[in-house]
């Protein structure tokens, strides 16, 4: 039987190279033929590590119409040269040049937003990229939403047709027992640690990360804030510096370099509380990776944490920052209660994340389309 080839295409790393590790660690690899096209050197490393095809295609992060074009042309001419059955694109940029390139290449294609661009930016920016997002609207395919919240703002604002939208969760490999890694972090600080994964941007809203830790810490001095995923697109990083000098916190505030996987487990195994006060998420991969650790989660009230959250059963949904220090504090004070939300927490990623069961829904949509 003949493999089906899947070119992937994105311009980002994060969720989105957690989400195709996902796909390459556990897709049957006898049936598919995957390969994947980027500007990202994570990717190529993480191509080389797992033996798959790499092809270096040059994308900018934001809307040039000049490097746009020159990346359609290009986009156009790997397609026509590897004539996959199929290109799963990944992110706004890639989903927008891919999309049009693979419609004049004549090549099905398979869009997956990662958290809709538009809600990234307010006034001229959002309109901009919302009218790109009806643009590409006109090339798509299929999409491929990895929550619903996604699902629904394909649908209600941006007018794709629901019977052209797959919804498959963000899902992650479940292991039957603890996974034993080595210490590459070291110890953290602080008597009681909270943290969050994540860059300095405004999606992540670092600027109320620390807010929250200044209303935390000013309450109580054990507790140590920590913010790992500093150094790689630090839009706000000199602003976060700036707050946490104003208020008076950065003996208990901690920046830490963004690290690998074996990292970002060593600090998730070391906190007693995660929060993510996003601005929006398509589903957060640091969120399910947080709750499988049985570590209790405060997040916002925002796309992709809705989809996960359920308040006050297995984890904590917040609008404000006052609301995210009270829950917080009330954590701290009440240990069974923090213990009882992380159990829920932890059940309820391995009863709905599973990549074993959710990597079957991915291979019936490559088989199909």
């Amino acid at each position: 039987m003949e493999k089906i080839k899947v070119l992937h295409i994105t311009q980002s790393v994060g969720g989105v190279e957690t989400y195709l590790r996902q796909v390459i660690q556990n897709i049957d690899r006898s049936k598919f033929d995957l390969s994947i096209a980027s500007c990202e050197p994570s990717l190529e490393k993480m191509c080389a590590t797992y033996e798959i095809p790499y092809h270096h295609i040059n994308m900018s992060r934001g809307f040039n119409p000049f490097t746009d074009l020159v990346s359609i042309f290009k986009i156009r001419t790997l397609i026509k040269k590897q004539k996959p059955a199929l290109v799963h694109l990944h992110s706004s940029k890639a989903g927008f040049v891919g999309r049009i390139a693979a419609k004049f290449a004549g090549c099905k294609s398979l869009f997956t937003p990662h958290g809709v661009s538009y809600l990234s930016f307010t006034g001229f920016k959002r309109v901009l990229f919302f009218m790109l997002e009806l643009v590409g609207k006109k090339f798509t395919y299929k999409v491929l939403a990895i929550s619903q919240s996604e699902a629904n703002r394909c649908i209600y604002e941006i007018g794709h047709k629901e019977e052209n939208i797959y919804v498959i969760p963000n899902s992650m490999t479940i292991p039957v027992v603890p996974i034993l890694v080595p210490d590459k972090l070291g110890q953290l600080e602080g008597e009681i640690k909270i943290g969050t994964i994540g860059r300095l941007t405004p999606q992540k809203n670092p600027l109320q990360f620390v807010d929250i830790a200044n209303g935390v810490i000013k309450g109580n001095n054990k507790v140590h804030f920590h913010f790992l995923g500093a150094g790689f697109h630090d839009h706000l990083g000199k602003e976060v510096r700036e707050s946490v000098a104003h208020h008076g916190i950065a003996d208990n505030f901690h920046l830490i370099e963004k690290g690998d996987s074996i990292i970002a487990l060593n600090f998730l195994r070391q906190l007693d509380i995660f929060i993510l006060p996003s601005i929006f998420e398509g589903l957060p991969y640091a969120l399910l990776e947080a709750m499988l650790e049985a570590v209790p989660c405060v997040v916002s009230k925002c796309d992709g944490n809705n989809d996960v959250i359920d308040n006050n059963d297995n984890g904590y949904a917040c609008l404000i920052t006052d609301e995210f220090v009270s829950v917080i504090s009330k954590l701290i004070a009440d240990k069974e209660k923090a213990i009882a939300i992380g159990e829920a927490g932890k059940q309820y990623v391995k009863d709905r994340h599973d990549i074993s069961n959710n990597i079957k829904a991915l291979e019936k949509i490559y088989s199909e389309l």
